[in-house]
């Protein structure tokens, strides 16, 4: 069915809803599966802390969302993390060290933090992997801020040689984009990297550590989605007629992340309102959803 009329149709029923195609989809994936929603928050004890009943108020919002929109879920959980980052720059003292490298240090470093996310680096969907790839490639050919920006950020996570030489093997058209072709192969060739292999560019074998890893989704994958959300520079993703499960995939892998990220903050915050192995435990739980849902595709 036509996508646009059915904006517009949505628009004049409000404020009756109704799902489109994408969304029945998914809803019927859930339950040919019999999973009610594709996570699962892990429960809390109750602490008078203002900064988790602060990060508490996003996450609320956030789960308000699903399972139809981890799109938005994940923006309410990244304004909590975002907070966070410039918290721990702060405590620093270093306004030279990125917010984004001092928050994944203490969280792959901090003996309470559980770092549950590390185990999605291979549950990474292509979809995200072929964004990822496109963007890189975009920045390489653009002059703005944004763009210089998001490719300083990819050169410092996974290195100044790597992503040259990638962007010189999959280089950007008279468009200044990736030919769809270019596009599927690099980001194939990120999903090999983030599958722990190690790849050949220009000659140089390269093998990207877990910490390397890490900061790459953060300060690229996940920061760069947020802004292009909050800044309008993508169509809304579930009312579109190019959505698909992959689709989902990608929003739901944005989402766990983040949300296991904050779960650590919740840790080595001290809060009180959760322990170690509840987190192990239920972000397990969820990356066994995300791979029961999302792991068969191509």
């Amino acid at each position: 069915m036509n996508t646009r009329q059915l904006r517009v149709d949505y628009n004049n029923k409000w404020p009756e809803k109704f799902e489109f195609p994408i969304e029945k989809e998914f809803l019927a994936l859930l339950e040919k599966n019999g999973i009610k929603q594709a996570l699962t928050p892990v429960r809390l004890d109750l602490s008078e802390e203002y900064q988790f009943q602060f990060y508490l108020g996003y996450l609320l919002d956030a789960i308000d969302m699903l399972p139809l929109r981890p799109d938005l879920a994940f923006d309410h959980v990244w304004k909590a993390l975002d907070s966070e980052f410039f918290i721990v720059q702060e405590e620093l003292g270093d306004k030279n060290c990125s917010r984004f490298d001092g928050f994944v240090d203490k969280v792959l470093n901090d003996q309470n933090t559980a770092a549950t996310f590390l185990q999605y680096l291979k549950l990474i969907p292509y979809q995200t992997c072929e964004y990822a790839a496109k963007r890189i490639i975009e920045a390489s050919a653009e002059v703005d801020d944004h763009a210089t920006t998001l490719f300083k950020r990819a050169k410092n996570s996974l290195g100044n040689d790597f992503i040259l030489k990638f962007v010189k093997k999959y280089q950007p058209g008279s468009n200044g984009k990736p030919s769809p072709s270019d596009q599927r192969k690099a980001g194939r060739l990120l999903k090999l990297i983030f599958s722990g292999k190690e790849v050949e560019l220009d000659s140089v074998k390269f093998q990207m550590s877990e910490n390397q890893l890490a900061i790459f989704l953060v300060k690229v994958v996940l920061a760069n989605s947020r802004n292009e959300r909050f800044h309008g520079g993508v169509f809304p993703p579930f009312r579109s007629s190019a959505a698909k499960i992959d689709t989902y995939a990608h929003a739901y892998f944005l989402l766990h992340i983040s949300y296991g990220l904050l779960l650590d903050v919740f840790l080595y915050r001290e809060y009180g309102v959760t322990s170690l192995s509840s987190v192990n435990g239920v972000m397990n739980d969820n990356a066994g959803f995300f791979s029961q849902l999302f792991g068969n595709l191509k």
